[in-house]
């Protein structure tokens, strides 16, 4: 995929999931998780990074950013949903070191998922600042609207 197509794509995933985000705002328990406040991450496999911070509070959007940055770039490393990485990690079957990665690198949350183009192009997406249940319902529901695009899982 060239780096225009990337960004046309990656453009329309953040337009998707950036439709998302007022309805569940609605919900108390994401909206009060980072007081309205969440950032969307994606990294392609070449390394090219897009992304996108919701909210009106620099400090808030601040930590969110870290927290997407860490899952985005545990997915983009390891190529799995984070969460289902770590219980490979702790359950003994997988060495995080073979993917550059330390114990205390680990995120532990959901909200870091794969996905691939229709041209075989990977890209980690990463939310956080809702819910890990709804980051991640978030991304499932905005690659599904986006064309060309799908879930790796």
């Amino acid at each position: 995929m060239t780096p225009a197509e990337l960004t046309a794509i990656a453009t329309q995933l953040i337009a998707e999931i950036e439709k998302r985000i007022p309805e569940c705002m609605k919900n108390p328990e994401d909206r009060d998780n980072s007081q309205g406040n969440v950032t969307l991450m994606i990294i392609t496999e070449g390394g090219q990074i897009f992304g996108r911070m919701f909210g009106d509070n620099n400090s808030r959007r601040r930590g969110t950013c870290r927290i997407a940055w860490q899952k985005a770039t545990q997915v983009w490393m390891t190529a799995q949903a984070t969460g289902q990485f770590e219980k490979q990690v702790y359950g003994k079957d997988v060495d995080p070191g073979k993917f550059g990665l330390q114990h205390p690198d680990l995120i532990g949350w959901e909200g870091g998922l794969p996905v691939v183009a229709k041209d075989g192009t990977k890209l980690a997406v990463a939310m956080s600042g809702f819910t890990g249940v709804t980051d991640c319902n978030i991304i499932r529901q905005a690659v599904a609207n986006v064309p060309g695009l799908m879930m790796a899982e």
